[in-house]
């Protein structure tokens, strides 16, 4: 039996997301200096401009100062411990960013 690798992993994961709709795009294609560059730099983990595109696309009936407060939220999420900040990152995706706001009118 061959071994599991990171690559093997990595690899059924693009096909199975891609399988669903999710365009793959390679990490040097978005990185810094690139013709598509979305990072600042390597350390930037979020890619920002993405967020806020599907915040807006899945929240567009809250006002734009609530989505932005909602990203804000997530861009803080830093602890020395990954497994906290996966944990907390995906509490805030599954049970929604609660950010109080007023509607007008």
């Amino acid at each position: 039996m061959k071994p599991i690798t990171e690559d093997k992993i990595e690899t059924f994961a693009i096909e199975v997301l891609q399988s669903v709709g999710w365009e793959y795009v390679h990490g040097l294609a978005i990185a810094p200096g690139a013709e598509q560059a979305e990072r600042e730099n390597f350390e930037q983990i979020i890619l920002i401009d993405r967020l806020r595109k599907a915040v807006a696309i899945l929240n567009p009936d809250i006002p734009q100062d609530a989505q932005e407060q909602a990203i804000q939220k997530v861009l803080r999420i830093y602890s020395p411990e990954l497994l906290h900040n996966n944990e907390t990152f995906h509490r805030l995706l599954v049970e929604t960013v609660k950010i109080p706001y007023q509607k007008n009118g």
